[in-house]
């Protein structure tokens, strides 16, 4: 009698298998996709901004950004959030400078103005990002979170420096 156990561990089979060969699929596209970094930043009114930024996408998928959320943290207060305003599409096997709109949503604006002018006087200690992004990755989707780490840490992710942000406040 081959019957229920021989399908259950052929289905656990499968799904062992095909699990993994997601997970390697990952890795490879991984592998081929290069963020080269942001190109420019442009204010759009008060809590938006408009920001370009180069990627080489030398894998044969399309890669798609479909939500992006980053907290900013002045001390243990929630200063406000950046939303990424509308999802973002790279073709397969491009390199592309692609522009990406978003939004501020202040959540403490006393923090904020204390986070501002610290920043401003070059103290940094306190600011902390958290983020999460979903998206896909050709058959694999992606899913990608970060909590509360220093605003270096941060900026060196996207090959960016605190002189940077200086720039930007001015």
């Amino acid at each position: 009698m081959i019957g229920k156990k021989s399908l259950l561990y052929g289905l656990l089979l499968a799904v062992a298998l095909s699990a993994g060969s997601c997970r390697r699929a990952a890795e490879k596209v991984g592998r081929k996709v290069r963020f080269e970094g942001i190109e420019r930043v442009e204010r759009q009114g008060l809590t938006g901004a408009e920001i370009v930024v180069r990627v080489d996408n030398a894998s044969g998928y399309r890669l798609a950004l479909a939500s992006a959320e980053i907290g900013i943290y002045y001390g243990e207060a929630r200063v406000g959030t950046i939303v990424l305003c509308d999802p973002v599409e790279i073709e397969r096997r491009t390199t592309a400078s692609v522009p990406t709109l978003w939004r501020l949503r202040i959540s403490d604006p006393l923090a904020l103005y204390v986070m501002v002018r610290k920043v401003k006087a070059g103290e940094y200690g306190g600011v902390f990002v958290s983020c999460a992004l979903e998206g896909r990755g050709g058959p694999v989707p992606v899913k990608f979170s970060r909590e509360k780490m220093p605003l270096s840490d941060f900026l060196n992710i996207f090959g960016l420096s605190i002189r940077d942000i200086e720039n930007f406040l001015k």
